[in-house]
């Protein structure tokens, strides 16, 4: 193939920056096209299906323009697109093919609304309020603290999740009156408050193993907080007060607060 062009290197660190940039968001467009095109729901995270964009697009995109009649290897337009988009497909699909093979397979992620329909257990909890008090109709530092001992519980024990904006019957209640004790009443505000809240109680280390977010049910949104399993006790404290270093678990449907002989039992038997 005599007579092609080699590209010009980049030397300006905005031009890197920018290539990446460009780079990242076509992985991101061609791998999610990949995902339309291929029937099913894909075992896939985002991340993951990025980086098969990327690979797909420059593989398809390179390969199309090499074979095509005097056009450049980076040369861009229409059927560069056509090329990106088979590529990305192509590669997808085979990542899909080596999984089943191999027999990859990864639990999907339920649903609130899923994980409410099922109760309460010893992985589930609902709390209709985080902060607001329904009968004073003002905040309440107790409730705060329950949702704390809620989240020591998952941690101790096999994690869990809570769901907050829920009655214990399971009916949505949403977030209105928590929200409104923020200094402005929204979703980001509520998750900072309680990211620092756990940290507070529970500690730093602890509160990098809870994930919050927000999902609509029946139309109204709750915040769900999936809380992993801690690899070493978790103990809390009450904010601003004495060390109190109380130890929870989760016990069935409930959260117990274990005394000294029984933390070391449970110690023993649960980290070994």
């Amino acid at each position: 193939m005599a007579g092609r062009r080699a590209p010009a290197l980049l030397s300006h660190p905005m031009q890197i920056a920018f290539l990446f940039f460009a780079v990242l968001i076509a992985g991101t467009v061609f791998g999610w096209l990949a995902r339309v095109i291929i029937p099913g729901r894909q075992p896939l995270t985002w991340a993951e299906t990025t980086i098969v964009g990327i690979v797909g697009s420059g593989l398809g995109a390179a390969i199309g323009n090499w074979i095509g009649a005097d056009r450049e290897v980076f040369d861009f337009d229409i059927w560069t697109i056509v090329g990106s988009v088979l590529g990305s497909v192509i590669v997808l699909g085979l990542v899909l093919v080596v999984m089943d093979h191999l027999g990859v397979r990864r639990p999907e992620r339920p649903s609130a609304a899923e994980i409410v329909a099922g109760g309460e257990s010893d992985r589930v909890e609902f709390k209709q309020t985080a902060r607001w008090n329904t009968h004073t109709k003002q905040r309440d530092e107790k409730l705060e603290m329950v949702v704390a001992k809620t989240i020591a519980g998952f941690l101790n024990a096999d994690g869990g999740t809570l769901i907050i904006g829920v009655d214990d019957d399971g009916n949505p209640t949403g977030l209105s009156n928590d929200l409104s004790l923020g200094k402005i009443a929204d979703h980001d505000r509520f998750q900072l408050w309680l990211i620092d809240h756990i940290q507070r109680t529970l500690g730093k280390t602890a509160a990098t193993r809870i994930t919050v977010a927000f999902e609509p049910i029946d139309g109204v949104d709750v915040c769900r907080v999936d809380v992993e399993r801690s690899d070493r006790p978790v103990f809390l404290d009450e904010p601003g007060g004495q060390r109190t270093a109380d130890f929870y678990v989760r016990i069935g449907n409930s959260t117990r607060r274990l005394l000294p002989d029984e933390l070391l039992r449970y110690r023993e038997d649960h980290w070994g």
